[in-house]
């Protein structure tokens, strides 16, 4: 019985750390992101963070000229006042800092982003 009961325990363990090794092993879609600024900012503007970032990755990838007022989620997140506020600065924050890492000092010049900034 203390057998069976090991077994069950490490398979448990085993089953448990799977998923968080795959995810710390997995590429990244771009292998810079933004450090994102921890203290006194809310969730909200956490969120708003991520979800910058992911626009602007979105955006560049796509090849297309980054523009905030093409994102819903930047316009108008549906929240309230001072919440849109914190989402829509931390959006800014992300959105600008991948905008300009991947445009203006990414080493590699044939990356998606090279169709945009200025030319060397």
């Amino acid at each position: 019985m203390r057998a069976r009961s090991a077994i069950t325990w490490g398979f448990g363990l085993a089953m448990t750390a799977a998923p968080v090794a795959l995810a710390q092993a997995s590429p990244s879609p771009w292998p810079w992101s933004p450090q994102e600024p921890q203290g006194y900012f809310t969730q909200t503007w956490h969120n708003g963070f991520r979800a910058g970032e992911d626009a602007a990755n979105r955006d560049l990838n796509a090849k297309i000229a980054p523009d905030l007022s093409r994102h819903a989620d930047y316009r108008d997140p549906d929240l309230a006042p001072i919440a849109t506020e914190q989402f829509q600065e931390g959006f800014l924050f992300a959105y600008q800092a991948v905008v300009d890492y991947r445009l203006h000092h990414a080493s590699n010049a044939n990356s998606a982003a090279s169709d945009y900034g200025p030319s060397d």
